[in-house]
């Protein structure tokens, strides 16, 4: 919470040209940016709410910045590939481990991890510079990305504008929204995987007639 207020504080100066900060920091967290997305999303809310800021137009603000950020990543992982992953720089944020982590990831959901890891912040970049190593196909990339970020991105810049005059109750509401789209994430996680094995038993039984 002490993040969303120093950051507010850092925006509240510069009014309406708020925008450019925050549609830079947006693209920026998708090249690994250490700082929550989400506190930049709830920040713009915030300050529609005090008429800063346009509620519309910081939305379409924030999602134009999400989309363009995931985009340059993935497309930074279609040219540059594997050659990547032997960079000084790529290697502090893809460590082994996490590198493992993603390729789990990866090989579970296919390429509608793009989808899920719109909600992995940790895992999200080499998740989406690996996806473009892997050349998932650029349309299917932007659709799924797409469908994520306007369920997520709408959603986080209206809790900030909804709550945004009542500090210690956003606070509140932060952790309810939280926990309310892990659950929704894991219902969707687990349906997928419900649909991988009944695919895979029905394959099998095909098979061995």
């Amino acid at each position: 919470m002490q993040l969303l207020i120093d950051f507010l504080n850092f925006l509240q100066p510069y009014g309406s040209h708020s925008y450019f900060f925050i549609f830079g920091l947006l693209i920026a967290c998708g090249f690994g940016l250490p700082m929550p997305e989400d506190i930049i999303l709830i920040a713009g809310g915030i300050l529609a709410s005090h008429g800063v800021t346009h509620f519309g137009t910081v939305t379409i603000t924030c999602l134009v910045g999400v989309l363009i950020g995931d985009g340059m990543v993935f497309m930074i992982g279609r040219h540059l590939g594997p050659r990547l992953k032997n960079n000084v720089l790529f290697r502090k944020l893809l460590s082994e481990k996490r590198d493992l982590q993603v390729q789990g990831v990866i090989h579970r959901f296919g390429d509608k991890v793009v989808f899920v890891a719109r909600f992995m912040p940790g895992l999200r970049t080499p998740i989406f510079v690996t996806c473009g190593a892997y050349h998932v196909k650029l349309w299917k990339f932007l659709l799924l990305d797409g469908l994520a970020a306007i369920i997520s991105v709408p959603l986080w810049v209206y809790v900030g504008y909804l709550f945004g005059q009542n500090l210690e109750e956003l606070e509140k509401r932060i952790h309810q929204f939280q926990f309310g789209i892990y659950l929704i994430l894991g219902l969707v996680i687990l349906i997928s995987i419900a649909g991988h094995v009944i695919k895979k038993r029905a394959y099998n039984k095909v098979a061995a007639e």
